[in-house]
């Protein structure tokens, strides 16, 4: 008698339920893990901005401000998770001028906010590539990312005097962070 190659019935079946059972125990963790990439990767962007306009003040001897832009060429009203550019300040009036150069751009992030406190409308690097808020002062703060899930998965970007960013999921000491 001769054996014919291929499954039974029984075997496929069996088969296909396992694959079933796998793919079921594996969406969930999926889905999670495409949510931690896209808040990584909006706050890598945003960090990553940061570290070039501190470095640009610092090299070309000028002000570099960020600020919120939804379309990529201008500030605007908006929060950072709508999109932010960095660009040349040299008369510091947190506006795209005809003799100031945009260095960075980013879109929106989806499902994604960002928001800052102290930062709400711009930030500034100074040529010394220290961080301040207004044309007066230093002042250190904190960038805020959220999505759906709440603050037991919210991140942080830290911004000391310095002008360093630092991410981490909780405030010095462990405390937890908000969302709000």
């Amino acid at each position: 008698m001769t054996r014919k190659n291929g499954f039974t019935l029984i075997e496929l079946l069996t088969t296909m339920s396992i694959a079933a059972i796998l793919v079921t125990m594996a969406v969930p963790g999926l889905k999670s893990f495409t949510l931690n990439s896209r808040q990584t990767a909006g706050i890598n962007e945003l960090v990553s901005g940061m570290h070039l306009a501190r470095n640009t003040a610092i090299t070309m001897n000028t002000r570099v401000t960020m600020c919120a832009s939804e379309n990529g060429q201008s500030c605007q009203a908006v929060s950072w998770d709508k999109g932010w550019i960095a660009f040349t300040d040299k008369n510091s009036d947190q506006n795209v001028d005809a003799d100031e150069t945009i260095i960075r751009s980013a879109g929106s992030v989806e499902g994604l906010t960002i928001n800052s406190g102290l930062y709400s409308d711009f930030l500034m690097y100074r040529p010394n590539g220290r961080v301040m808020r207004a044309t007066v002062g230093q002042n250190s703060g904190v960038f805020t990312s959220c999505d759906y899930r709440g603050a037991e998965h919210a991140k942080a970007i830290f911004l000391d005097l310095s002008g360093r960013p630092r991410v981490s999921s909780s405030y010095a000491g462990g405390m937890s962070l908000s969302c709000s």
